[in-house]
């Protein structure tokens, strides 16, 4: 999914090209993606490995619902550790790990991220079963039926990372003007599987959040015809509380990925892309929004949750206590 070229056979790289040398709109670019990369990375090394531990010592949510809230946190760290490695090579502006870390890096890239959409599908799909069907929630989505699909899932996207951007056309290390860079080449085939990959799961997600939605207003409405006391407010509370986390989940999703799912589209109308340094930089700018939904995660789906705030808070104030101890 991701979008990184490398110039095709007959492209110009000749070091006396427009490549040649750091140009104003180089530099600034070079920057701000080091920058924003930077503050994505350390967000998700910041909140990520705190939610494991909180995560497991909540005993409200579902057994179920922690494990695919786990696989989610891990798959965002897995995108973490990914971008912790290529940093050095976006503020050198040039790839310094060689060509086995290149390939590699491109292999689990993809497989992260892919992971981190389908577990936001497979997460959605248990709030939807607990919605929907509330009573036979624990005979349909059990513990061992989980780790089966968690673990189907991580199987399947790692056989696919594989053999479409491992075996087919990996990522390597070329020459790009005068620099040497890590890329691939986005052809119609792995275009095409890409974007409409990713805006099928979108589309799964939205439709299914809009079904929650409008069963939540209905026991939003049951609840308010069976207790008038409010006069209907508390039913009006909880639908407006399920039109807001529709909003964020979906707005955010959305928001986060409509600047790689253009660059997808680029070189499919155009036939190519073309293959400039500023081209290359735009598109980690482009991935550098996707993985921002690696902390995004924590807000949207830990901290908005007052009894995982509550936990983590002590947990929190357990560790500040033992660090002043201990100094």
């Amino acid at each position: 999914m991701e979008t990184i070229y490398y110039p095709t056979a007959g492209a110009d790289t000749n070091p006396n090209t427009s490549l040649e040398g750091d140009t104003t709109s180089e530099i600034f670019l070079e920057i701000s993606a080091g920058i924003f990369l930077t503050v994505v990375v350390l967000m998700n090394f910041l909140l990520n490995p705190p939610m494991l531990c909180v995560l497991y010592r909540v005993t409200s949510i579902q057994p179920t619902t922690k494990i695919f809230m786990a696989s989610l946190t891990m798959s965002d760290l897995g995108t973490g550790i990914i971008w912790l490695i290529r940093l050095p090579g976006v503020f050198a502006g040039k790839w310094l790990l060689g060509d086995f870390l290149c390939a590699i890096s491109g292999v689990f890239g993809y497989i992260f991220q892919s992971l981190n959409l389908l577990s936001l599908v497979l997460l959605t799909i248990d709030r939807y079963i607990a919605v929907s069907r509330p009573l036979r929630y624990p005979t349909l989505m059990t513990v061992f039926r989980s780790k089966i699909l968690i673990c189907a899932k991580w199987t399947t996207i790692v056989i696919v990372g594989i053999l479409l951007y491992g075996i087919y056309h990996p990522r390597r290390v070329e020459q790009l003007g005068s620099r040497q860079l890590c890329s691939w080449r986005m052809d119609n085939v792995r275009g095409v599987f890409g974007l409409l990959a990713v805006v099928f799961w979108q589309t799964v997600i939205i439709i299914l959040y809009l079904r929650i939605s409008l069963i939540a207003r209905k026991q939003a409405r049951r609840i308010a015809a069976e207790n008038q006391a409010d006069n209907g407010q508390g039913g009006h509370r909880i639908n407006t509380r399920s039109i807001a986390t529709i909003v964020i989940i979906t707005g955010t999703l959305v928001i986060t990925w409509i600047p790689n799912i253009i660059l997808l589209l680029v070189p499919l109308v155009n036939g190519s892309s073309p293959n400039t340094y500023i081209n290359y930089l735009l598109t980690y700018f482009a991935t550098g929004f996707v993985i921002s939904n690696s902390w995004l995660n924590v807000i949207i789906y830990y901290l908005r949750n007052k009894q995982l705030r509550r936990v983590m808070l002590v947990l929190l104030s357990d560790w500040r206590h033992r660090l002043v101890q201990n100094f």
